[in-house]
Order: structure tokens, then C-alpha cells, then sequence
């Protein structure tokens, strides 16, 4: 590792001001430490994700995981506010994220190392590195991702939030989730709570659910409730509209979707 390019390269894309300055920070970290994929997501929980950018598609897809299955290192790197350090995710003994992990193997990635992005207080998101090998960070790749972290950290802080600061730093309002780009899950979200009175958890984990038996993205498959492709059955599962041998919580000649009991 070089630790002087790197200085240099997030110092660049900190002064940049640039749209693109998040993407410059990954890059570096693909380039001066020892790992093959980096992204930057921005959070404001568990259930409340934007992806800002990966460098290459395995790193957009563990992003798209953690997100799906609400598991993961990322997930528990912001909830902590600690660094998630994984040797090697396809380990038989790693057995934090059991369904995650097996997910994330497939990706082809093995060592996966996650930093949460701090403002004072506040977190705002993760910066996540993968790479292709098993292996560790040692002290001085581990700075120099701290480094990372921090330079994410102010690149973002132009993009969310960029008014003039007391004391010389950016002002940030805490992300509240209301503005993230998986705005079409928290959607269709909102048509299950809908059809199926039910709470924000349960609709989303309907949502995740489908998406895990179909080994599909959540997304694509809030795409389709959307889109009415699939919806809510009495037995709480998502199915393809159309479907005959159950019927819809939303379909109006039920005596379930007026709020009365079955018929005897």
C-alpha cells in the first residue's frame, strides 16, 4: 500500500466538489489498498438504504443483498458504529449472516471489510470494501481505510446537505430516510400496509421474503406490486396477479378486505 497516493488521491476528490468525488474516494481504495470492489451506501437505518456508488457489479450486489435480507456486516456496521471486519465471508465458520454470507459467496467475494461513516454523533451510512481473496487488513491498510471513511464522509456532506457550516464544517441534518433512492420499496411498502393492514415491518418482510424464494432483488420485486404484477394473498405470500387458487386482501368481494369474518 502506498500510503502517500492514496493521501493524495482522497485528498483530490475531497476538494474536487465533484458529483462524482464518492465514486473517486472507492476508486482509490480500489487502487492503493488490497481490495477488488468498494461502494458507498447512505443509511438511515437498517430498512432505509441508498445506494451512492460501487465501483463494479459485485459490489452494487452485496449492497442490494444486505438491503434485501436487512442483514449483513453493512447493516451491522451502522448499527454499531463499529468497523466489520470479515477474513473471508465464505468461512464455514462465519456465522453472524448465515443467509447473507451464503448470498455474498456466490458474489465470488471473500474478504469484506465495512466502515461506518460518522458525523459527530450522527452516522450517515457505510463505505464497503470487498475483495476477491481471503484475508485480513493489516494496521496499515486499516488507516488507511479509516481514511477513506473520513474523506466519504465529507464528499457526501456536499451532496446531502451543502450549507455553510459554524466553526469551518459542513452543516449535515441527520438523514431521515424520506429522499432515498429505493424510494419504489418504501412504495410498495405502503400498497402492502395497504392491502393487508398490515404494520411498515411486516409489509417489508413480505417483501424480503418474496425476494429471497425467487432469488430475485427486493427492488425488482417492489417493481412488480407496483406495477400490480404481484399481490398480497390471504396466506400473507406474494404471488402473480391472476393467481387462482387464493384470493387477493385487496380484492373488494372478499368478506376479509371489508373487515368481516369468513362466512361459516
Amino acid at each position: 500500500m502506498d500510503q502517500v497516493r492514496l493521501s493524495q488521491a482522497l485528498a483530490a476528490a475531497v476538494a474536487s466538489n465533484d458529483p462524482d468525488a464518492p465514486l473517486a474516494v472507492c476508486r482509490a481504495c480500489v487502487a492503493w489498498l488490497p481490495v477488488t470492489g468498494a461502494s458507498l451506501t447512505v443509511m438511515a437505518g437498517p430498512d432505509r438504504q441508498e445506494p451512492v456508488c460501487a465501483t463494479d457489479d459485485v459490489s452494487a450486489r452485496i449492497d442490494e443483498l444486505q438491503f434485501s435480507l436487512g442483514d449483513g456486516p453493512c447493516v451491522e456496521s451502522f448499527s454499531t458504529g463499529r468497523a466489520v471486519l470479515v477474513a473471508d465471508i465464505a468461512d464455514p465458520g462465519e456465522r453472524r449472516w448465515p443467509v447473507f454470507a451464503a448470498a455474498a459467496a456466490d458474489t465470488g467475494a471473500r474478504g469484506m471489510y465495512v466502515f461506518p461513516l460518522n458525523v459527530g454523533a450522527s452516522r450517515i451510512g457505510v463505505l464497503d470494501c470487498y475483495r476477491d481473496t481471503p484475508g485480513t487488513l493489516d494496521q496499515q491498510e486499516l488507516t488507511g481505510a479509516l481514511r477513506a471513511a473520513d474523506a466519504a464522509v465529507w464528499t457526501l456532506l456536499d451532496t446531502m446537505a451543502p450549507h455553510a457550516a459554524t466553526h469551518g464544517a459542513p452543516e449535515v441534518d441527520v438523514v431521515d430516510g424520506s429522499s432515498l433512492a429505493r424510494a419504489e420499496v418504501h412504495q410498495a411498502t405502503g400498497m402492502l400496509i395497504a392491502q393487508g393492514d398490515l404494520t411498515a415491518a411486516a409489509a417489508l418482510a413480505r417483501l424480503r421474503a418474496a425476494a429471497f424464494a425467487t432469488g430475485r432483488t427486493i427492488t425488482d420485486i417492489a417493481d412488480d406490486v407496483l406495477a400490480r404484477r404481484l399481490r398480497l394473498h390471504l396466506d400473507g405470500s406474494l404471488r402473480a396477479n391472476g393467481y387462482q387458487d387464493d384470493e387477493t386482501m385487496d380484492d373488494p368481494a372478499h368478506p376479509r378486505s371489508r373487515g368481516e369474518e369468513d362466512p361459516p
